[in-house]
């Protein structure tokens, strides 16, 4: 009788070890589905985040290229704009500041940030390719796009710059001058997180004096 509830007693110590390790097993299955799923979330939250900054971002630099086209639209002669700096006639889009800040907290030194972006083009088309009508880059606008819409709440945290060049394909030799009413820009917003697009257009004047849209697209 005293080996049968010996025997018993060891069955039910085994019993609880087993449901012990068992629950142990559980206790880890569901702290795992939960760090993934809380990883998983993070992540798609991210995601969200940075797609939105990133949307915002590209409107923002529309918002800048179609600013700049209207200030375009009023000057009679585009070469004012492609003149060497200082003489060159910019926006009045502009915020005063060489070296203002971005959303993400980074000076924006826009002498430096000309240099890259003649230096992008240079690489594309640039003396190597078009010879003298190569672009050459003038700063055109610059501010917050705040400054589109003052008053109006308009606030995100984006930072615009604009630059303009002479058509490559004019053929007069000489960039900082006009000779055939085709220009091109360069639209750059600086968002939040680091966030950067850009948006490009090449532009031309109709017969009758009217701004015309010869090509336009989205540049990371």
């Amino acid at each position: 009788m005293q080996v049968a509830v010996r025997s018993s007693a060891g069955a039910l110590a085994n019993d609880r070890g087993i449901a012990v390790v068992i629950a142990l097993l559980l206790a880890l299955l569901l702290g795992a589905i939960a760090a993934a799923l809380v990883t998983l979330t993070t992540t798609e939250t991210s995601i969200s985040v940075s797609y939105r900054h990133a949307q915002e971002a590209s409107h923002g630099a529309e918002a800048a290229l179609e600013r700049a086209l209207h200030d375009l639209a009023a000057m009679v002669d585009w070469s004012a704009a492609l003149a060497a700096p200082p003489a060159n006639v910019t926006s009045t889009f502009d915020d005063g500041q060489t070296v203002p800040r971005s959303p993400a907290g980074q000076s924006l030194d826009l002498t430096r940030l000309t240099a890259e972006r003649q230096a992008e083009s240079d690489a594309r088309a640039g003396p190597g390719v078009f010879g003298a009508d190569s672009p050459e880059w003038r700063l055109f606008a610059h501010a917050p796009l705040g400054a589109l819409l003052p008053g109006d709440g308009f606030d995100l945290p984006i930072y615009l710059v604009v630059w303009v060049a002479d058509d490559e394909w004019d053929g007069d030799g000489n960039p900082a001058v006009d000779s055939n009413e085709k220009l091109l820009i360069r639209a750059h917003a600086f968002g939040a997180a680091g966030t950067e697009r850009s948006a490009e257009a090449r532009v031309g004047r109709t017969g009758g004096g009217e701004l015309q849209i010869l090509a336009w697209r989205d540049a990371r």
